[in-house]
């Protein structure tokens, strides 16, 4: 059950340059399983619709481990390769965007000109998403020149989801700094802030994911570099399975519906005196 069909790397239409761990995915899909449930059950809890998008992103991260098992299980079966390599690549992207959402539902509040180059964040996300994808399907051609561009498609797809995490980052230092001018340091201060700072180590945890990613994308073919990280798993499990389940966990231990009441923060804001406002710069 938890053996995988090993064959040598220069078998005919094996897709693994290793033999993987059928135990190792089978940890990590029960992993994604339990917090794709918890987020779920949260969701209910606190009437959050929003959390369907980290809710997929968990999903997909749970079924990307479940079709490694069975890819693992045969490893000449290309369509469950496929599948998990295209869910590994875009369920981050869910996750990502749900540290947009909670960042972008407390600064229409507290910062009402929220536009990243004229363009909402969630629409340079959703451009992130197309690129990602269109890129990732190109990649699993079997035509090399088209699967090379592929690659270089999705290379800049995450380059352009890191950039955009940095930016964001940088945005969510700005509001903690704006929410110290606004709100007395009381237990609604403590709580957004700490909801902040929750988003602020996911997006670390993604970021940490896409430095891999572009240093495995951006390696030549056939160089040392590309060999050493084609051939060893467990690169797979602390760059990116790793911190994307911490990722998720994050959002469990500090769920947005429990710590931030993000239906009454406007009523909130609006009860503050209009002077306290235009002094934190927050009217324009």
């Amino acid at each position: 059950m938890f053996t995988a069909s090993c064959l040598p790397p220069g078998t005919p239409d094996n897709q693994w340059s290793y033999c993987p761990s059928v135990a190792l995915a089978l940890v990590f899909a029960i992993l994604f399983l339990a917090t794709t449930i918890t987020h779920f059950v949260q969701a209910i809890r606190h009437r959050s619709l929003f959390c369907m998008v980290i809710i997929t992103g968990a999903l997909w991260e749970t079924a990307a481990y479940a079709f490694r098992i069975l890819s693992a299980k045969n490893p000449t079966h290309k369509a469950s390769y496929d599948a998990s390599f295209l869910l590994v690549l875009l369920a981050p992207i869910c996750i990502n965007a749900f540290d947009y959402m909670i960042t972008s539902r407390i600064l229409k509040t507290f910062l009402p000109q929220e536009h990243v180059l004229g363009l909402k964040g969630s629409i340079l996300g959703k451009l992130s998403f197309i690129v990602q994808i269109g890129g990732g399907l190109l990649s699993l051609s079997k035509t090399a020149s088209t699967a090379r561009r592929g690659l270089h498609i999705v290379t800049a797809g995450v380059i352009f989801q890191e950039l955009l995490i940095i930016y964001f980052f940088f945005l969510t230092l700005r509001l903690i700094h704006k929410l110290k001018q606004v709100l007395p340091a009381n237990a609604t201060y403590r709580r957004t802030r700490l909801q902040i700072n929750a988003v602020q180590l996911s997006l670390l945890l993604i970021a940490y994911r896409i430095v891999y990613r572009i240093v495995q994308f951006t390696a030549a073919e056939g160089s040392a570099r590309a060999t050493y990280i084609d051939g060893h798993e467990w690169l797979v499990y602390v760059f990116d399975a790793g911190p994307m389940f911490l990722a998720l966990l994050v959002m469990n231990i500090w769920h947005p519906g429990k710590i931030v009441k993000m239906g009454n923060m406007k009523e909130n804001y609006y009860a503050l005196p209009i002077v306290t406002r235009q002094n934190a710069g927050l009217v324009y």
